[in-house]
């Protein structure tokens, strides 16, 4: 058996273990999913994850094959209605579960955090993800904002958490998608976040877990964790301990002689481990100022012991982070994330699961195959973006007699890794593709 065919099975028996309890994920229990039909609880959620850009009528046929036996869009719409999101929640953990998993020194899974908004529907009456006109659009846009957990070394989504962009909060998001980590026994995880994940309570709720944090503050908020400015400062390395209280009266606080210690936490700033019975809350951390190849300066804050990572070790493992802003733009583009097929928001939060979960599918199958081009002026690796067009196709057979080389198509599709390559970031407004579906 191919490594292809190995993760595949693992897939389908994933699906098969909730198809076999229907009723856990059903809207309506004891009475959705109990018929047998053309596409029930398994075939659904099998073609739902290798759906594409194009309109339901030809996925159907894409997966069911272009015959007159085919189900019909009323029988696809009916199904979708029956399932909740935790279906595919769960199936994402589930599979995950089965997956061999990458350690940072044989101990640490690498987990980075982070956000990215996608264009819905234009819906002018849902005041929860829609904008008014700007320089981004003329006739106003509806979003939402997809929070993802992305594992670095083995380039997988551990969690996602969808929020109307009008309600986005990156800070709650984290803390929740910490909390409900599944930790394997036999290993720590240390959670990264760029700039925009720089709260105590984010580092509180990671320390509470037992687990570790390695998130970048910029140098104002560096300056106010050290108590003095950074701005001109060198390279440092400092422990910081520091007592978060939301009074800021010295007569409250327990440990006065300790008054250098205090930070005060603002009213509507959360600090879940703040209340009426514990006015105070001891954090112990590491602040690090590191210079960079261009001569600038990053602080980075973490809890990462002094023993095992030295300051030279957090300027390449940072750069790890980078590979969860790749997989955002592989989710929107090759795997088509910005094609919705509904216009309702539980639908929509259904579809980012699912191109999460073909994701990560992708990605295990991807991640086997070897590239070896010794004789040529560059390294190669595979080009993603075919690989996950490939394993989708690979996915949606179902028939038990077609069969493609799977590992053969992704190490054809190659590229040069050209090193040292930088460009700027470049922001396009594209519509979502417009269906025009009832629902």
């Amino acid at each position: 058996m191919n490594y292809s065919d190995s993760i595949k099975a693992i897939l389908l028996a994933t699906i098969n273990e909730l198809a076999e309890q229907p009723e856990k994920y059903a809207v309506k229990p004891g009475v959705d999913f109990i018929r047998n039909r053309k596409m029930g609880f398994k075939d659904y959620m099998l073609m739902f994850l290798t759906m594409e850009g194009d309109c339901i009528r030809e996925e159907l046929y894409r997966f069911f094959g272009r015959t007159t036996e085919a189900p019909s869009k009323a029988a696809f719409y009916k199904q979708r209605k029956k399932i909740k999101e935790e279906a595919f929640r769960n199936l994402l953990l589930a599979f995950n579960k089965k997956l061999p998993k990458t350690l940072y020194n044989g101990k640490y899974e690498l987990w980075a955090c982070d956000g990215s908004s996608a264009d819905i529907f234009l819906n002018p009456e849902d005041a929860d993800t829609y904008f008014e006109p700007n320089g981004k659009s003329t006739r106003g846009f509806n979003q939402i904002h997809i929070n993802a957990m992305f594992s670095l070394l083995d380039k997988r989504f551990t969690d996602i958490l969808v929020q109307p962009a009008r309600k986005r909060n990156e800070y709650s998001a984290f803390c929740s998608m910490v909390d409900s980590a599944d930790v394997s026994d036999n290993s720590k995880i240390i959670f990264f976040g760029d700039r925009g994940y720089t709260s105590y309570n984010n580092f509180a709720h990671v320390i509470e877990k037992g687990q570790y944090f390695l998130i970048r503050c910029n140098d104002k908020r560096a300056s106010g964790m050290l108590g003095y400015s950074v701005d001109s400062l060198p390279a440092f390395d400092e422990n910081i301990n520091l007592i978060l209280t939301r009074s800021k009266a010295v007569k409250n606080y327990s440990r006065p002689e300790m008054f250098s210690a205090y930070r005060y936490v603002y009213q509507n700033a959360p600090m879940d481990y703040l209340n009426d019975i514990a006015t105070e809350y001891d954090i112990a951390f590491r602040l690090l100022r590191i210079q960079l190849d261009d001569g600038t300066y990053e602080n980075i804050a973490t809890n990462l012991p002094r023993d095992e990572f030295q300051a030279e070790d957090f300027k390449a493992l940072y750069h790890l982070r980078w590979n969860e802003e790749n997989s955002f733009r592989d989710l929107k583009y090759p795997l088509c994330l910005k094609s919705f097929h509904s216009k309702k928001y539980e639908y929509i939060v259904q579809e980012v699961w699912a191109r999460a979960i073909l994701y990560n599918f992708s990605s295990s199958i991807t991640a086997n195959i070897t590239v070896d081009r010794a004789d040529c002026a560059y390294e190669y690796q595979v080009n993603y973006s075919s690989a996950l067009k490939t394993c989708r196709d690979f996915l949606r057979i179902h028939d038990r007699t077609t069969k493609i080389n799977v590992e053969g198509l992704i190490a054809q599709n190659i590229e040069p890794i050209r090193p040292g390559r930088s460009f700027a970031r470049q922001h396009r407004f594209k519509l979502p593709m417009s269906f025009c579906y009832r629902n």
